[in-house]
């Protein structure tokens, strides 16, 4: 079960990488041991997302300190150990600083779906940690981002990047794959001029009836398909 755990952490590392969420050696995914909760599976400080093999996957429990692997932890593990610590439903973490994403998150214009990628997060509203745009290091500023993400399955850290809390490794990569390229349409559509969400009553309606189980497994299985098709063959 660990290796498996490793190697799907290192799956969603690398398809995170293709679309558009690499940052040379920064930004990681995370998911929760099951038969130890309290512990978590984490890409190891030191490679980009684009490299990661299960061997640069390690096992930290919530204050941080390593268990196995051989990699050193990124500063920023607070932002997991904080959000396991409070939502007994989350199980992966990903966090990672895609432009597209984090331009919405740092500007004056909330968040709102123009297609429907952004529906999977609106309404209600994606919240915005401003606390601090800079790194979050401590056990204090992990549980403010905890606090602020609240039940949502998104946040923005402001001029900084996302962080996507889901039950699994495969919908927190999906979703965070959604999110980018939902924050890439709102980008260019504002260039064009002022925008117009959906209605939010459609918008909740595709959340039921579109980003299904099924769907999401799907999206996840096309995703493994595409970076293999790009890496030789090896997903």
């Amino acid at each position: 079960m660990s290796e498996e755990l490793r190697e799907k952490v290192a799956l969603a590392c690398r398809i995170l990488a293709h679309e558009g969420h690499n940052d040379l050696i920064w930004g990681h995914v995370s998911v929760r041991d099951p038969s130890r909760p309290s512990c978590y599976w984490m890409k190891g400080a030191d490679v980009g997302l684009d490299e990661v093999t299960s061997q640069d996957v390690i096992l930290l429990d919530l204050e941080g300190n390593v268990l196995s692997g051989g990699r050193r932890r990124h500063i920023e593990f607070p932002i997991h150990s904080e959000i396991y610590r409070r939502r007994q439903d989350v199980h992966a973490i990903v966090h990672t600083h895609p432009p597209y994403a984090t331009i919405i998150g740092s500007g004056a214009h909330p968040f709102r779906p123009v297609t429907h990628w952004g529906t999977y997060f609106w309404p209600p509203e994606v919240p915005r940690f401003d606390r601090t745009t800079g790194l979050i290091r401590t056990r204090e500023l992990g549980e403010a981002v905890a606090e602020t993400l609240g039940a949502q399955r998104a946040l923005f850290l402001k001029n900084h990047g996302i962080v996507v809390a889901e039950r699994s490794v495969e919908r927190a990569t999906v979703a965070a794959v959604f999110l980018e390229r939902a924050c890439r349409d709102q980008v260019h559509a504002l260039a064009v001029g002022e925008i117009f969400p959906p209605p939010e009553e459609e918008a909740l309606e595709r959340q039921i009836s579109v980003y299904t189980d099924q769907a999401i497994r799907a999206a996840w299985e096309y995703l493994c398909r595409r970076i293999g098709r790009f890496s030789g063959g090896r997903p």
